[in-house]
């Protein structure tokens, strides 16, 4: 079994908190033992030393670290606390696709967003199975902040709660900084094919511009995103094509020349080859003619 060391959730939607609270241990006071939560249980630790399993991993929690319980194990403490311990936790749930993880790897969406307005791109999210916080002053404000929002009236608890969760699971998230080189080298490929790809573009155009053999910028990009930066560019072009399909009345030769293919003629080709149908029947399946 490979060691879980991070929890990697597809948005959107976005996990969504439930409830939450802060405790305090005395020394002899055990955590609980519990099965099968149906929830996250995260765990920081403001003072003192948690001990906690969870089914055949344990940590010894101390003060600014944080521990992310999965819904659907068994989690039990080690020992008794050895001093006062005091500590943040939350729940929360997501309805969407998450997997636990030995390394940040991409979750593949089964299905597309569905995208009739506007292009919104599936992204995974990765939160370190346990951490260090970076800033613990200010995730602790914004923890009292939670729980002081959750006494106000229900509706106004229900915006204010899951808005300061959504940002209490940023500060959690991997941080850019943990990324190895070629981790941000793949991301550094990716906003350059996104600003040019109206342009042509080759793989020694990319070595040029980032001074770095093709072979390995295909290797950084395989491994950050399952697919070589020419691959990644007829995706993306595909999908604005797609988008202006859905969004103009533009040709098919006009939508062509602004998603930077060469001929109408391939870009029908390698548009059926992706979507399962031609530009011209893709648009018409959206497309109510008017009396």
């Amino acid at each position: 079994m490979s060691k879980t060391n991070f929890l990697s959730f597809l948005v959107p939607p976005l996990p969504y908190f439930i409830e939450g609270n802060i405790t305090t241990y005395q020394k002899g006071d055990w955590h609980p033992n519990r099965y099968n939560l149906g929830y996250f249980d995260v765990i920081i630790v403001k003072e003192g030393l948690l001990h906690i399993g969870e089914e055949d991993e344990a940590w010894k929690v101390t003060e600014n670290y944080a521990l992310i319980l999965e819904p659907d194990k068994h989690h039990f403490p080690i020992e008794a606390c050895t001093e006062q311990t005091s500590f943040y936790w939350f729940h929360f749930q997501t309805n969407s696709t998450w997997c636990a993880q030995s390394s940040p790897d991409l979750i593949v969406p089964s299905t597309p967003i569905p995208e009739l307005h506007f292009h919104s791109e599936h992204t995974t999210i990765h939160l370190p199975k346990i951490q260090k916080v970076v800033n613990p002053h200010e995730l602790f404000s914004k923890l009292d902040y939670l729980l002081s929002s959750t006494l106000k009236p229900r509706k106004l608890a229900l915006w204010e709660a899951q808005q300061t969760f959504v940002n209490i699971f940023q500060s959690l998230e991997h941080d850019q900084n943990n990324k190895d080189s070629s981790s941000k080298l793949a991301e550094q490929i990716e906003i350059y094919l996104k600003q040019n790809y109206k342009n042509a573009i080759t793989n020694k155009d990319l070595e040029a511009h980032f001074h770095v053999h093709q072979n390995y910028l295909a290797r950084c990009m395989k491994t950050a995103f399952h697919r070589t930066p020419l691959e990644y560019l007829m995706d993306y072009r595909l999908d604005q094509g797609r988008s202006l399909l859905l969004q103009t009345d533009w040709s098919v030769q006009q939508i062509t020349e602004e998603t930077g293919f060469s001929q109408a003629s391939y870009f029908s080709k390698c548009f059926k080859q992706k979507f399962g149908m031609s530009p011209k029947n893709y648009r018409q399946q959206y497309w109510k003619p008017t009396h």
